[in-house]
């Protein structure tokens, strides 16, 4: 009877142990999980970003080739599309054939201006002489040596030679306004050609970086496209990023430079390194179209979050995509 009542006794004490126990466990994960979370902040509300390249043509005409379909890996430098050329390539002749004929007329004129002022030091020299003699007539007529009549035609001959300077004079100003008027035509002819040659070139697209061809692809072979048309989208495939939106009660430690881990749903049992790059200055509610106005109505405290940008090392074995979910946590123990 004596050992069955302490059997019956032994019961509720082991009882009481492995309750205490439990409790103990549980309040030693609770423990580890609030220490954990709180030096490892992580949230579940985080999105993969990429940068975003809206392909528009920069001429207008029609689609001769496409070198590319939705969906597709394009590397940087790849010929992605070519709208029909001979229309630029003509516009690039005809302005190429019309600055050569402004240049060699320009050249042209600079000969006659050269002989201009050959023939105006001509004339100089020529009036000079005639001053000379007019001067030496009009002495000779005062000691009665020559007629008078022989003194006027030295007069007159010495008007005659002014007014060839004159003359002369007004050719060489036109001939150097003309040219001044020439060289602003063959730059205006030269920036004509340039821009001839850019349309030309904008007739061939190529990726500008190494990217993803988006799958709103919308052009075809033979369709008529405009400047500024919206064809299709290059995802950047060198930058890749995600936006974790914490609440403002975890962002306490974060801090710039910080390593962090990330996993996609997409990607399970997968992670990829990641550093925290900044943080917003407002919270994502603050930058929305039609921010809350707590000032007004009923209010009721809501946690905020913020965005935390964290830049992703790829996995060549698991593309990003952009828009992916994820899951970001950062470990606020590291130095920066």
């Amino acid at each position: 009877m004596s050992t069955l009542g302490v059997s019956r006794a032994g019961k509720p004490q082991r009882s009481r142990l492995i309750a205490a126990a439990a409790v103990g466990l549980v309040g030693s994960g609770l423990g580890i999980y609030f220490i954990h979370n709180h030096y490892f902040p992580n949230t579940n509300d985080a999105y993969v970003h990429a940068y975003t390249v809206t392909v528009s043509p920069y001429v207008e005409g029609y689609i001769k080739t496409i070198k590319t379909e939705p969906n597709a890996y394009v590397k940087k430098g790849q010929l992605l599309y070519e709208i029909v050329p001979l229309p630029f390539q003509l516009s690039v002749d005809q302005q190429q054939h019309e600055l050569e004929a402004a240049i060699a007329q320009k050249g042209a004129l600079e000969q006659q201006l050269l002989q201009a002022r050959q023939a105006l030091k001509d004339q100089q020299a020529s009036q000079w002489i005639i001053d000379l003699n007019q001067q030496r007539y009009a002495y000779l007529e005062q000691q009665q040596v020559v007629s008078l009549e022989k003194s006027q035609e030295f007069i007159a001959s010495k008007l005659e030679a002014k007014a060839k300077v004159k003359s002369a004079t007004l050719e060489l100003a036109r001939l150097e306004k003309q040219i001044k008027e020439q060289e602003a035509k063959v730059r205006a002819l030269r920036a004509a050609v340039g821009n001839a040659k850019v349309n030309l070139n904008y007739t061939r697209y190529y990726a500008p970086m190494d990217a993803y061809v988006s799958n709103n692809f919308s052009i075809r072979v033979g369709q008529y496209v405009k400047p500024g048309q919206a064809m299709f989208t290059l995802v950047d495939n060198n930058h890749w990023w995600v936006d974790a939106n914490y609440l403002e009660t975890q962002i306490h430690r974060i801090r710039d430079g910080m390593p962090a881990k990330v996993s996609l749903d997409m990607y399970p049992g997968v992670s990829f390194q990641g550093r925290v790059i900044n943080i917003s200055q407002g919270s994502g509610a603050y930058y929305s179209l039609l921010p809350p106005q707590n000032a007004t109505g009923n209010w009721v405290k809501v946690p905020q979050r913020f965005p935390v940008r964290i830049q992703l090392q790829q996995n060549q074995r698991h593309p990003l995509r952009a828009g992916a979910t994820a899951h970001a946590s950062v470990n606020t123990l590291a130095k920066p």
